[in-house]
């Protein structure tokens, strides 16, 4: 069963939705004005891609931070480096200052990179020395010597579709010259007060197996020194590297990394509760090639894993917060997986993968008529609008309530945990939302066409597909009242496109997909 799912293509639309939360990925440069980025999708694509590929972690960290440094990397490589690019960005009101907002934007990609990778908060260190970690400021402007010749484009490539010549673009951070910008460093950060030059370099303190960086020659087409940047990140005698990925990997399994903090292994970051298992899962990785796939099996076959969730007085007593995992942690849902979770039992989850954003409906008083949210209106939804929740196009000033409301990022930073909020307008548009009261008719139809007409064959099968078991007898004499009870309301007002039946059968359903069941893994 295990290879089957981490050799489905679900699989990279799964875990790569992660890696975006990392990666602060969005359709829209955010701001006041929250401009389009028509091609950001690429991106998204590549990751899912990356994913299912199981491509080794030394490939994709080379390409997202250098992929136009690669030799074969291509458009790819070009399309990978829309890491550098996720950010917000607010180029049309950049005011008079170009170098001062070229630095700030400079300044998200290493603070992204650094906590992403090392799970270290080196941004900290751009006005002083970081106030907890051994990282010095200098540190900080021997990374952006790094970084400092990159550029923001979108570059042109000439491709087919449907047999005719189009123009794509990608949203890319590369080089387009080997011309050193020179980096100094600035007291506070300011652009005003200038200190000496500063080399290419990492933090001092992970420097016992430091980079080397290539002299290029004038026709190079770049520096080379974020290719050597990458090179060092992933390699195998850096295990810091490779802590940061296994805790993560750990993390979306078990609901809580070995280290709670995932992208601050630093002085104010959590403490790991079981250091040695983190030091043999990154051994693990390392010594499968940085393939993550691996890695995935030997946690789920393991006897932590497969821990029941149920609790008992011993393991309370000893162990109230679960630290030694003596049972599995039930866990919410998250929004993505319950939009999806919802269309995948009504039947209507369209699998198509790939490609530009989907707009799903959204309620019209949340659409002014203004530059910001421009947002198509819908008055049903359809096919086209019920594929996946990874492909909806995420528009950084008008995120889908339903993925908001249930702690979707907000993608302006990098996110390494989201936020497990309970609040009332959760229960709120679970039972009110058009999208949800759809879905329980398709459900309720989907039961009668595969289980008959009978009421309690319906039922059953309701159960079935919407909590994956069959309902207790005490629980199926409850929804057979239920039923019974709607069927006669609905008796009065019969109509040959709604049956009575059916539409008890929805109430039921839509009963069911608001229960803490359906909505939390146990």
């Amino acid at each position: 069963m295990l290879d089957r799912l981490l050799a489905s293509p679900r699989y990279g639309e799964r875990w790569g939705r992660h890696w975006l939360d990392l990666a602060r990925y969005a359709d829209s440069s955010g701001f006041h004005n929250d401009l389009d980025r028509p091609y950001a999708w690429r991106y998204r694509d590549y990751v899912i891609k990356s994913f299912n590929d199981d491509t080794p972690y030394s490939r994709f960290v080379a390409e997202q931070i250098a992929g136009d440094e690669l030799e074969g990397a291509g458009e790819t490589g070009l399309v990978a480096t829309g890491f550098g690019r996720n950010g917000p960005s607010n180029e049309d009101n950049m005011g008079n200052d170009k170098e001062q907002y070229r630095l700030d934007e400079l300044d998200d990609v290493i603070s992204t990179t650094s906590m992403v990778f090392l799970g270290l908060t080196v941004g900290c260190a751009r006005c002083h020395d970081h106030k907890h970690d051994p990282i010095t400021a200098e540190d900080y402007y021997r990374l952006l010597a790094i970084f400092n010749c990159t550029e923001k484009l979108g570059v042109p490539k000439e491709g087919k579709a449907t047999g005719a010549n189009e123009t794509k673009q990608v949203q890319a951070l590369v080089e387009t010259s080997s011309k050193i910008r020179p980096t100094h460093l600035l007291r506070r950060g300011s652009l005003a007060n200038k200190g000496p030059e500063v080399q290419p370099g990492v933090p001092a303190v992970l420097a016992g197996i430091a980079p080397t960086y290539p002299t290029p020659a004038p026709t190079e087409r770049s520096t080379g020194r974020r290719r050597a940047l990458a090179e060092w990140i992933s390699n195998p005698a850096n295990p810091l590297t490779y802590r940061v990925l296994a805790n993560r990997i750990w993390q979306h399994h078990f609901g809580q990394g070995l280290v709670a903090t995932p992208s601050d292994f630093g002085i104010n970051g959590a403490r790991p509760t079981h250091p040695e298992l983190l030091d043999f899962l990154a051994a693990r990785l390392i010594a499968d090639g940085g393939r993550i796939k691996p890695l995935h099996k030997l946690i789920m076959l393991s006897a932590t894993y497969q821990q029941s969730s149920r609790s008992h007085p011993r393991g309370l007593e000893v162990d109230p917060q679960n630290s030694l995992l003596w049972r599995m942690n039930p866990r919410r849902m998250e929004a993505e997986i319950l939009r999806d979770s919802l269309l995948a039992v009504s039947g209507q989850l369209n699998l198509e993968m790939g490609g530009k954003g989907i707009k799903p409906r959204m309620r019209p008083e949340l659409l002014p008529a203004s530059q910001r949210n421009k947002w198509p209106t819908i008055v049903q939804e359809g096919p086209d609008h019920w594929r996946r929740s990874v492909y909806i196009y995420v528009k950084r000033q008008l995120l889908l309530p339903v993925l908001e409301l249930f702690d979707s990022p907000t993608t302006t930073d990098t996110c390494a945990v989201r936020t497990a909020s309970v609040l009332p307008t959760q229960a709120l548009v679970l039972m009110n939302d058009e999208f949800v009261e759809d879905q329980a008719g398709y459900l309720a139809s989907r039961a009668l066409r595969e289980a008959g007409n009978e009421a309690a064959s319906a039922i059953g099968r309701l159960h079935a597909l919407a909590l994956s078991a069959p309902p207790s007898p005490q629980r199926l004499r409850e929804a057979l009242a239920f039923v019974n009870d709607r069927e006669k309301v609905y008796s009065t007002e019969q109509s040959a496109a709604h049956p009575a039946r059916q539409r008890a059968l929805t109430d039921l359903a839509h009963v069911l997909m608001n229960s803490s069941e359906f909505l939390h893994i146990e």
